[in-house]
């Protein structure tokens, strides 16, 4: 029997406005707790063992089925969500990179954001960039064919924002996103990225702490790479290191849940996944899921943005 089910995905639920980060681009918490209340009245909220069980055809799922997913491992998720989720009686899935919360190591995408956030004129930050891809012997045509390809708008960003995201994320040579992302961090969010994790990321504990009360954790990978840009070996290493990250805070890791980092992945990503034991993973593809008939390993979710 096909199942229809409604994926959400969240990343920042804090409040926003009035505070240190009021451009950061999450969801206030008052907004998150009327969608709450929003999809209480629309939908049946499942727990995750129901997805599993219906992906494996021992059930069926609730009319208007409704799962919600947390990502990145942030400090709002056991400091807002969860009390909120507890106090509803519903449970959620959250999905949080090894080395966030097992390492504090600030992710690439969170500093990203972060310095961002600090910016007021994007244009600014785009010629510093390209001021140092010529520094670092990257051939100026190259710098305007990446601009000319990377700096298209999309409904949450616009064309410069895009632009710097793709630099720093994946286009630019690992070695030299490190330096200029530190060197962007340093300059316009003024601490450390070590200290600054600290305050962003839940610690083991925290993760712990969400198992205990019946929230489901799965696998957002190690290191919160684009698995579709390394290879098969990086990507077979980064899923199984984040496997043993699963064990060590005691979530199950049979017919565990993967969360790709930024929804990237291939066939190999697929194959290796399932060769792991996997039972399902979510993308950031915004439509309905049809438990049945879509490939489990790729089911799709709608960003929290979809419902306001």
């Amino acid at each position: 029997m096909l199942n229809e089910l409604t994926i959400v995905m969240y990343h920042y639920v804090r409040p926003i406005a009035n505070t240190e980060y009021p451009n950061i681009k999450g969801l206030e918490l008052r907004k998150f707790y009327d969608q709450l209340d929003y999809l209480e009245e629309n939908y049946s909220i499942i727990h995750t063992e129901e997805l599993i069980k219906s992906i494996q055809g021992s059930k069926n799922l609730p009319k208007n089925a409704c799962w919600l997913t947390f990502d990145d491992g942030y400090k709002d998720h056991i400091k807002y969500v969860m009390p909120e989720l507890k106090k509803r009686k519903i449970s959620g899935a959250f999905f949080p990179p090894k080395v966030a919360i097992e390492k504090s190591q600030l992710l690439d995408v969170n500093s990203i954001h972060f310095i961002l956030n600090n910016i007021k004129d994007i244009g600014k930050i785009v010629t510093e960039l390209n001021d140092f891809c010529k520094l670092e012997d990257i051939d100026d045509s190259i710098i305007r064919k990446y601009y000319k390809k990377y700096a298209v708008p999309n409904k949450f960003d616009d064309g410069n924002t895009i632009y710097v995201k793709r630099m720093l994320q994946n286009v630019l040579p690992e070695k030299v996103r490190k330096r200029l992302i530190s060197k962007f961090f340093n300059k316009y969010v003024g601490v450390s990225q070590k200290d600054f994790s600290y305050k962003l990321y839940m610690d083991i504990n925290d993760i712990k702490n969400l198992l205990k009360n019946g929230m489901y954790v799965g696998s957002h990978g190690s290191e919160h790479k684009w698995l579709d840009k390394i290879s098969d070996y990086d990507q077979n290493k980064d899923i199984a290191l984040s496997l043993e990250f699963l064990e060590k805070v005691g979530s199950s890791t049979s017919n565990w849940i993967m969360c790709y980092p930024y929804g990237a992945y291939n066939n190999a990503t697929l194959k290796i996944i399932k060769k792991l034991g996997a039972i399902a993973g979510v993308t950031t593809n915004a439509r309905k899921a049809i438990i049945g008939n879509d490939n489990p390993l790729t089911l799709p979710r709608f960003d929290t943005n979809d419902f306001l």
